[in-house]
């Protein structure tokens, strides 16, 4: 008579599905502070009152259902999406309205010298710079010559469009009747204002070209361009376009945020703008778990558990 002993071992895994803030639809903002403004978010650092936002450079506004950004300048820029997660060189980003320039429009009499939009938006003593990785500029028309300036470091891009009276048009924006270029900046001057010029290169005609008066430039969210118009000329009767801003927490230390280590998340410190020897810091999640690191333990993650059982067969 023989003796057989079978072991037979299961590993079962308990997969804990993610804590994520979408999820479970946990505030990323600080304690007791508004969370949403509409259908926007408001993460810390940013918050609205004093007690809500890190300092007075991270304050927002929320004004029937619409978040803005309230910049030292004076400017109010509207707030379309706002993320604490690292999205370029360890910054978070916010998706803002960014006005149009138009230029030789109806209702300005064609004339050249009228321009309608606001040319200039100021960054200058903000966390924000505009994203050279995740911006375009366009012109939109006939026959344009468009340029945007760094008024920081004095660089300048460029473009120019020609005219074709076809009624096919796409937003590849490669010289016909719309062209684009990759906007001004770098790690030392980061771009946070710039001026735009719009010219004609030559006698506008009527007879051919696309029948369109009007000259158009802006800085857009290149993602949102290609995605959401087929057609450049769409931008008619537009005011703004979503543009992606770039941020950090502007000459600030990580010891004054007073985050613990943990295991979910960490911050550092970085050399934010070279030319100015200026830090900031990025805080971030670790891979496997998400929320707002900005937060003491606002990063959460996964967990495996696991258990052995033994089953045993006896033949006798």
């Amino acid at each position: 008579m023989g003796l057989e002993l079978i072991v037979m071992t299961s590993l079962v895994l308990l997969w804990m599905a993610k804590t994520t803030s979408a999820g479970l639809n946990v505030s990323l903002a600080k304690e007791g502070c508004q969370a949403w403004c509409g259908g926007i978010r408001i993460p810390y650092p940013f918050g609205i009152g004093a007690n809500c936002y890190i300092n007075a450079m991270y304050s927002v506004e929320c004004r029937r259902d619409k978040l803005y950004l309230t910049l030292l300048t004076g400017i109010k820029l509207e707030v379309l999406n706002m993320s604490v997660d690292s999205f370029a060189q360890f910054n978070g980003f916010a998706q803002v309205n960014n006005p149009i320039l138009s230029r030789s429009c109806p209702g300005g009499n064609g004339s050249s010298d009228v321009v309608h939009g606001n040319t200039i938006v100021d960054l200058t003593g903000s966390p924000f710079t505009f994203s050279e990785r995740s911006n375009v500029f366009i012109s939109v028309g006939c026959n344009n010559h468009a340029s945007v300036t760094n008024l920081v470091d004095r660089t300048t891009a460029q473009c120019i469009s020609i005219c074709d009276g076809s009624p096919d048009r796409d937003n590849s924006c490669f010289g016909i009747n719309c062209c684009q270029t990759t906007p001004p900046g770098n790690l030392s001057y980061h771009l946070r204002v710039f001026n735009v010029n719009l010219s004609r290169i030559e006698t506008y005609n009527q007879s051919g070209g696309v029948h369109e008066p009007c000259m158009y430039a802006f800085l857009v969210d290149k993602d949102w361009f290609r995605y959401n118009l087929t057609d450049p000329f769409a931008i008619r009767g537009m005011d703004h376009v979503p543009a992606m801003l770039e941020w950090n927490l502007f000459t600030m230390e990580p010891s004054q945020l007073g985050i613990p280590k943990y295991g979910g998340g960490s911050c550092g410190k970085e050399l934010y703008e070279p030319s100015s020897n200026i830090h900031g810091v990025y805080c971030f999640c670790y891979s496997g778990y998400e929320g707002n690191p900005y937060l003491p333990y606002g990063c959460r993650g996964t967990f495996i558990l696991g258990s052995s059982l033994l089953y045993f067969k006896v033949h006798l």
